[in-house]
């Protein structure tokens, strides 16, 4: 199984940081590489968790890779975390996690934590040399997403 994890600081509440993070349906708009991030069905509400299923595509238009798979999908606003999991379209096995901490006033800890085994071993070696760039784009993306959404509101 791949693994990566990165943590980025970000000026931003940890209830905002968790905000961009659990709006799934929101991730094609800022997410690289993602060109399809809808929600599929009904939204379960327990307290501070909401479970979901998102129908996500993935697109690697250089070397002309789509792939759409779908996520479950839990967040949880009280541990500041969004869960997906799939094992769906090209992925044996996925988990990401966001965890949001807070880091000082006005500041947050932001990682991704993704672990990922993909059905296809070429396209798994083609993906895992490119994944630690990758997930520095993503987190540079949620920092983008955050300065647009909130700006300077801090």
């Amino acid at each position: 199984m791949a693994h990566y994890t990165t943590t980025r600081r970000v000026h931003l509440s940890t209830d905002q940081a968790f905000a961009i993070a659990a709006d799934v349906a929101a991730y094609k708009e800022f997410l690289p590489l993602l060109k399809r991030s809808v929600i599929r069905g009904e939204r379960h509400i327990n307290g501070a968790e909401e479970r979901f299923d998102a129908d996500l595509q993935v697109a690697l238009e250089k070397l002309g890779f789509h792939e759409s798979f779908t996520s479950h999908v839990i967040t949880n606003s009280e541990t500041h975390t969004v869960t997906a999991t799939s094992s769906d379209g090209p992925l044996k096995s996925l988990r990401a996690v966001w965890s949001i901490v807070r880091a000082g006033e006005g500041a947050a800890d932001v990682t991704i934590t993704i672990d990922y085994v993909l059905k296809n071993m070429m396209l798994q070696m083609m993906v895992g040399s490119m994944m630690g760039f990758a997930t520095q784009k993503i987190m540079q993306a949620f920092e983008d997403r955050g300065q647009a959404v909130y700006g300077n509101s801090l």
